[in-house]
């Protein structure tokens, strides 16, 4: 019995003190996730590669502060070549971990597919890193997002086998309506 009330009263001290840590409003890290609020268009070209011919691809995504300013939340429809997927819906979570320091972007989307991927904002340029799994074989993805102007970026995503060698995914630009 005593043991119990020792837990209890320590597992009440540990809940105290992380409410306690927790912030109350979001840091400056966070506030630059408010670049991407908004109704963004993209378009560009998928590369011929392993994957298929390649060809045009588009979406529109509308995202939005979640309430308390720590997220941001994004609907997007998008359409890829056919072989590759074609038109379908994502579900996307924007936040910053300050216990790592780096950004997060958490995807779902109607193809059944979930990716987490963390990123970096060094000058005008996001870089966002993660990886997946395409029939067994493990890949690294990366995307870089170069702010061009306060209502445009240009958007390039890669892959990698080894995370030395990169090829070129897609290519393309994002406009905010």
């Amino acid at each position: 019995m005593n043991r119990f009330r020792i837990f209890t009263a320590l597992l009440i001290l540990v809940s105290i003190s992380a409410w306690a840590q927790m912030p109350t409003a979001p840091g400056p890290e966070v506030k630059k996730l408010d670049y991407f609020v908004g109704t963004w268009t993209s378009e560009g070209t998928v590369s011929q590669g392993p994957w298929g011919a390649g060809g045009k691809f588009s979406s529109t995504d509308s995202s939005e502060w979640m309430d308390g300013n720590f997220f941001v939340v994004s609907h997007g429809d998008f359409r890829l070549p056919a072989e590759i997927g074609g038109a379908g819906k994502e579900l996307a979570v924007m936040g910053y971990d300050a216990n790592q320091n780096l950004y997060t972007y958490d995807s779902f989307n109607s193809e059944g597919m979930r990716s987490t991927s963390t990123g970096t904002l060094s000058g005008d340029t996001w870089t966002w890193n993660s990886s997946a799994n395409y029939g067994g074989q493990e890949t690294k993805q990366r995307m870089t997002i170069k702010v061009l102007s306060p209502t445009s970026y240009s958007i390039k995503f890669e892959i990698s086998m080894d995370a030395t060698n990169w090829t070129t995914f897609m290519e393309g630009k994002a406009t905010k309506k």
